[in-house]
């Protein structure tokens, strides 16, 4: 107990000193657009992400023309991005991406625009409004430039955003589907047929596809499903499952 008590008054302390150290950060330009440009730099790698915006602001306006100008724009979108704050590093990143469609840091601007939509995307039981930004974005990137240093997380992470816009296809067309409003249903999972045929949610939504087909006695486009799954996932659970709608 003692030990806990006094773990948390040393984090108390802690954040004390780091407060008050970032409130005595002077933010006054100098008449050097250089020197200006490189204590940004050091407010950024030292952590202080937000007295950094704060002085990228104030930078950019003062030196517009100035050589350190590009650099301060993509100082800035990583600042605003490492400092959570998604909905800023957004704006920067488009701003930054309209303004120098061919900069050598192109992928890193476009990287960092996908992931701030990332972290704002919700779980597949809202609305899934940036995830789909994400999933444009990420996908321009990967067909722009495959080889991009940023291709294996955005792989990885395009693949996550797949799946949540499937599962939320899903879960309004099995919505629809267990109230008997199988035209809404099948609407939904043409969706993820069409779209997302390499979610992980693919398989069972082909199933409740078929089902829906065979609720509005449409069974010639059922038997078509079944064989769109049997080609694609023999193996699947889901498939020998659809077999039985028959």
């Amino acid at each position: 107990m003692i030990l806990n008590d006094m773990r948390n008054v040393s984090i108390l302390l802690f954040g004390i000193v780091l407060l008050s150290s970032c409130a005595t950060i002077d933010l006054t330009l100098s008449e050097s657009a250089e020197k200006d440009f490189r204590k940004a730099e050091s407010l950024v790698s030292e952590g202080f992400y937000g007295r950094a915006n704060l002085y990228l602001g104030k930078f950019t306006a003062k030196y517009p023309y100035s050589r350190f100008a590009t650099p301060a724009e993509l100082l800035q979108i990583k600042a605003a991005y490492l400092n959570d704050e998604f909905i800023l590093s957004e704006v920067l990143a488009n701003r930054f991406l309209e303004a120098h469609p061919n900069h050598p840091e192109h992928d890193y601007a476009e990287y960092i625009l996908g992931m701030s939509y990332f972290h704002q995307s919700e779980s597949e039981y809202h609305e899934q409004v940036f995830s789909k930004k994400a999933r444009k974005t990420f996908e321009n990137l990967m067909q722009r430039n495959p080889n991009n240093a940023y291709a294996a997380e955005t792989s990885a992470n395009l693949h996550i955003i797949i799946n949540r816009i499937a599962e939320h296809e899903m879960i309004i067309g099995k919505f629809y589907y267990d109230h008997e409003y199988y035209v809404g249903a099948a609407n939904r999972f043409i969706v993820v047929k069409n779209d997302f045929l390499e979610a992980d949610v693919a398989p069972e939504s082909l199933y409740w596809l078929a089902a829906s087909f065979m609720e509005l006695q449409q069974n010639d486009y059922a038997k078509e499903i079944i064989q769109t799954l049997a080609s694609k996932f023999v193996d699947n659970p889901w498939h020998k499952k659809a077999r039985n709608l028959m």
